[in-house]
């Protein structure tokens, strides 16, 4: 009996010596599109709001304080902010970042898509870190010409696993599904396919499981909840499905998600733009061979305050340099202040009303696609270009997309009258006591702007009435009056159209003809809503443009 007990004694002594805590701390960028540099190459001006090389300074004090601490990118890092110049490089500016900041993971969003395989496959072979995706296979009877993973069925691989310190981290990379949808006017990922994630997902859990795995984090280019009320496009679904995961790094959606617990998972979002980083802490129990996960906890943190790296500082300025002589390129000269500056009922001048600015987009929308009527959003509120030097920061600064285009459809008056009140509904009915506008939260929290501005028609948005009857006194720009049977060619961007036709939207159940597309017909550079606006100016008005609105709409009822 007592020999038992000092027998008891004696294993509690040697479990407890043997028993020791792991910490693990997973830092998570996603969205950064480009911002390498504190700078905004649109605007040429500083732009401390975030940048890798902020976060690579964040993440050099954590390490200095923490043992193990491993860094994972989301995708969505070679697009915007100027860097899709450099797609064509030999050596690409991001793998160069992301090396010097010992990046651990890499799962490519829906934009590392947007220029083909070949250039993401030379972009992606010049980086450290372990690249994963595991819903992305070829299809059957294509070649695999671009491959980087040991699976010649897949990409990349599916999964890895890190160990830190005694503990292994199973390692899932998902990208949102809708990139195929995505790139179907580019043919980018034609031989490709997506596969359900949330199958995947458990088969590849059950694989890493037989590998040792002590917890499974997802890292997923998605947002929480669906892509426009699609199944398994957002991490919600993967929760509910699949608890046997311990934390989803989420992205994709441009939302700061500090902490999210779904059925059991931890699930966080880094926003965008490189101003947050996603913060995971991760502690374990170690008993000899049996590692215990004991508490999982997450946080976003700003970056704004942090000092810019001066060893990325010195990686990109060869980079940026090139950058900011394109920026400074003059395009012509405008007569006229484009945009009028400050507010009114709390809602800046240009959502308000035409604008020279917005009279001018719309202009170069129906020359080049001969549409009666066009339709373009602004990507936000601070417009601006004065009377003097048009360069081409301005045109990129005023108008934000990209890949933005106009493609011509077909539609009735009465289906325009529906796309505009869509439009109008972008903000709420007056009520009584209002003395400012207010914009509908739900639209307002969206991904993007869903306020589109028309032209080639006259009208007003009349804010006191109902959802559904706020465009009133609606004519084409000469006067004719719009009758809900009449045939109209009307020019927007593809992918509003795309919004518009999917389910529980407002032409889900419409039959509705495409005419022509600017970036099947001009091209996919110079069929781009900005580039043409270049053109524009320097080939039809000879460089000189006037500047000044049509006055075709405004906003009413305070």
């Amino acid at each position: 009996m007592k020999e038992n007990l000092v027998w008891k004694k004696e294993e509690k002594i040697i479990k407890k010596r043997f028993t020791r805590k792991v910490n693990i701390k997973i830092i998570g960028m996603s969205d950064v599109h480009g911002r390498v540099l504190p700078w905004n190459y649109a605007a040429d001006e500083e732009d401390n709001s975030g940048s890798y090389a902020q976060i690579s300074t964040y993440v050099k004090k954590l390490r200095k304080n923490n043992k193990n601490v491993l860094l994972m990118e989301v995708g969505d890092a070679i697009q915007d902010n100027w860097i899709e110049y450099f797609a064509n490089d030999k050596r690409h500016p991001i793998p160069q970042i992301l090396n010097y900041m010992k990046c651990d993971i890499f799962v490519p969003g829906n934009h590392e898509f947007n220029f083909g395989m070949p250039i993401l496959t030379n972009i992606l072979k010049d980086m450290k870190a372990k690249k994963l995706l595991a819903n992305l296979f070829y299809n059957d009877k294509n070649k695999n010409n671009f491959n980087l993973s040991k699976d010649k069925k897949r990409y990349l691989d599916a999964t890895t696993i890190i160990e830190e310190d005694g503990v292994k981290i199973g390692i899932i990379g998902l990208s949102t599904p809708m990139s195929q949808k995505f790139e179907e006017d580019t043919g980018f990922l034609k031989d490709f396919h997506f596969v359900p994630a949330i199958s995947e997902t458990k088969e590849q859990i059950k694989n890493l499981k037989k590998r040792g795995a002590n917890a499974i984090v997802v890292v997923a280019h998605m947002g929480i909840d669906n892509e426009n009320s699609i199944a398994e496009t957002g991490v919600r679904d993967l929760a509910n499905a699949v608890p046997e995961i311990d934390v989803i790094l989420a992205g994709h959606m441009h939302q700061n998600v500090s902490k999210n617990i779904i059925n059991g998972v931890l699930i966080t979002e880094p926003h965008r733009y490189g101003t947050v980083v996603s913060e995971i802490d991760l502690k374990f129990n170690i008993n000899g061979k049996k590692v215990e996960l004991l508490d999982k906890d997450s946080k976003t943190v700003s970056v704004a305050k942090e000092e810019a790296d001066k060893v990325v500082e010195k990686i990109y300025k060869p980079y940026h340099d090139r950058l900011r002589k394109i920026a400074d390129e003059k395009i012509g000269v405008v007569l006229n202040d484009m945009v009028p500056q400050g507010k009114i009922c709390g809602v800046s001048i240009s959502f308000l009303k035409d604008t020279g600015m917005s009279s001018f987009i719309t202009d170069v929308e129906k020359y080049y696609s001969k549409a009666e009527v066009v339709s373009f959003s602004y990507d936000y509120e601070n417009l601006k270009l004065n009377k003097g030097e048009i360069k081409r920061k301005d045109i990129v600064y005023n108008y934000r997309y990209t890949g933005g285009d106009v493609t011509v459809f077909e539609m009735t008056g009465a289906q325009l009258k529906k796309y505009m009140e869509w439009s109008a509904d972008y903000f709420d009915t007056i009520k009584k006591g209002d003395k400012n506008y207010r914009y509908n939260e739900e639209r307002a929290n969206l991904k993007y702007v869903t306020f589109d501005i028309f032209g080639g028609v006259k009208y007003k948005i009349d804010l006191r009435n109902p959802k559904g009857q706020k465009i009133i006194n609606l004519t084409l720009e000469n006067g004719k009056k719009i009758t809900p049977e009449m045939k109209i060619k009307v020019g927007m961007n593809f992918y509003r159209f795309e919004q518009l036709i999917k389910k529980d939207g407002i032409f889900e159940e419409e039959d509705i003809k495409m005419l022509w597309s600017s970036k099947d017909e001009i091209g996919s550079e110079s069929g781009t809503i900005q580039n043409m606006m270049i053109d524009y100016i320097k080939k039809v008005k000879n460089g000189v443009i006037d500047g000044k609105s049509h006055d075709n709409w405004e906003i009413i009822g305070l």
